[in-house]
Formats: C-alpha cells, structure tokens, sequence
C-alpha cells in the first residue's frame, strides 16, 4: 500500500519536512480507503473522504493540508496514466478568506525588478537592501522604517532582523534573512562605515529626513519608481506586492505553513493559508517562483 505514496513523495522537488507531511496525509488517506484503490475513486468518494476529515476536528490548517496532498497525489497518478481524470480536484478544505487585492511579481517581472537598480549608486544601494528584505523576507514598511543596525543579530546559526511590526510595541518577532537578501544588506551596511547600534537601519536621505527614519511616503515612492522603471507598475501592483511576492517563493521552495505563518508574522493560520491557495493556483497555471 505504501509503494504508489512512496513514488509521490520521492518525486516531489520539495523540503524533507514537506515530503513527511505529504507522506502522513496520504497515509491516513490510504487507511480511509481500507485497500479500496485509489485509482477507482471518484469526486463523490474524495468529498466523502472530506467529510471523514472533518469528523475528526482537524484544524483548518491540517484539512487544508491532507485535501492538497491527496490532489498532488493523483496528478501524479495522472503523469504515469494510473487515472484519466483528478477526482479530487474541485473538493477543497475550510472557506478561506478573499483573495488579495494586490497581486504579487510573476518571475519576469521579479527579474525585471531587480534589473532596473543600479547597486553601485548610494541611494539605489539602499533601495536594493530594502526591495531585497520586503521581497526576500517579507517585510512590511513599518517593519523597514522601525528597524535598527542592532536588530540585525544571530540566531540558532543563521543571521535574522527583529522586527516590530504594526501594532506592536516592542521587537520580540525575527525573520531569517535570506542569502540574497543578507548579501544586499550587509554591501548597504559596508557602504555607511561605522555606525551606531542604535542608528536607524534605513534614514532618510532628503533634507527634511537627514538623521531621521526613512518615512512611508518615501518607500512607496522609491519602490513605485523601480516598478515604473522596469515597466511592470499596473493595477493591483504595489509596493505591498513585494510582501505577497516573498510569501509566493517561500511556499514555491517548500516552506511549511508554520514557517511561512511566522515570516509573515501574522495572527490565525487562515490568513496564511490564503497564500498556499495562491501558489496552488499560479503551479497549475505553470508560474514557477522556485529558481528565482
């Protein structure tokens, strides 16, 4: 009974921790169907499968979690002619909240993006370590304006930034900084000279903000000129696109829910699971974040 879910898990290009999720799910899949096959099963017998599911109390998160890996399971049946058709395709988890309003980058225009900063001028060095930490890390604008040169530390190995993010009144919240994202902030820090631990992260550079913070108006308007610049600004793609961006290539290079829930910071795992719902549809529709 294992061999079919071991030929799944072993050809998914994801985390161990993500194959060992798949790998539970779909054996508690498999103990439901009681040696029934899989490849007789239609729609009606998958949404019944649900309803088993729900019996059983899961957390949205979880049921979420075991409908995916049962429809994974039979589009890889269906790559190796096992079935015609994936029953499980239309049968979905708990209601999840609407979608964004804003979109996030397809990979070109991530290219296109980064293309357009010129790394070697001092402003746009910069506005190259913050793009990086918002579509990298997944930082807001209040979480780059209230950043400090000492929140950067080392945790558990890896160097992160605590952050303090809306609402919040002090900085007990980090976010892994990615390669890319540590190598353009660390040539930004190189670039000041010695600074204060203290020291905003990222001041101002008019001169009305010199010594100061950089303001939200200022990021908007630095992150809108690249947009501009690289000619993908349209409807529905702002500034906070690079932070739904960032959730997308986490997820799309196997990120786990609870570790893309943590990098977002955010509160219930429904919010997140909007973000997997995405990258499930933008994989079906061929849009690939992983090797960016």
């Amino acid at each position: 009974m294992d061999t079919p879910i071991i030929e799944f898990v072993e050809s998914l290009k994801r985390r161990k921790t993500t194959k060992e999720t798949y790998l539970k799910a779909l054996r508690e899949f498999f103990r439901w169907l009681k040696g029934a096959s899989p490849e007789a099963l239609n729609t009606g017998d998958i949404q019944e499968y649900r309803e088993y599911l729900v019996s059983k109390e899961l957390s949205p998160a979880s049921l979420s979690t075991y409908l995916t890996a049962v429809r994974r399971f039979y589009d890889f049946l269906m790559e190796k002619s096992r079935v015609e058709q994936n029953p499980a395709k239309r049968v979905r988890g708990s209601s999840r909240p609407q979608r964004h309003l804003k979109d996030p980058l397809f990979p070109a225009e991530i290219k296109a993006l980064l293309g357009v900063i010129d790394a070697s001028d001092a402003l746009e060095l910069r506005d190259w370590a913050i793009i990086n930490l918002m579509l990298r890390c997944g930082l807001s604008e209040i979480e780059i304006i209230r950043a400090d040169v000492g929140d950067i530390k080392v945790k558990g190995g890896k160097q992160v930034l605590f952050v303090q993010g809306k609402s919040k009144d002090r900085k007990d919240e980090y976010v892994i900084l990615t390669p890319p994202a540590q190598e353009a902030l660390m040539k930004y820090l190189h670039s000041r000279g010695e600074v204060a631990q203290e020291e905003p992260l990222f001041p101002g550079i008019g001169n009305r903000a010199k010594g100061g913070r950089i303001s939200t108006r200022a990021i908007r308007e630095r992150v809108s000129y690249y947009l501009k610049a690289a000619g993908i600004k349209r409807k529905g793609i702002t500034p906070y696109s690079l932070r739904h961006t960032a959730a997308l290539l986490a997820i799309q290079n196997g990120a786990p829910l609870s570790e893309v829930k943590r990098m977002l910071r955010h509160k219930t795992v429904e919010s997140t699971l909007v973000y997997f719902e995405e990258a499930e549809r933008l994989r079906q529709s061929g849009e690939d974040y992983i090797k960016i």
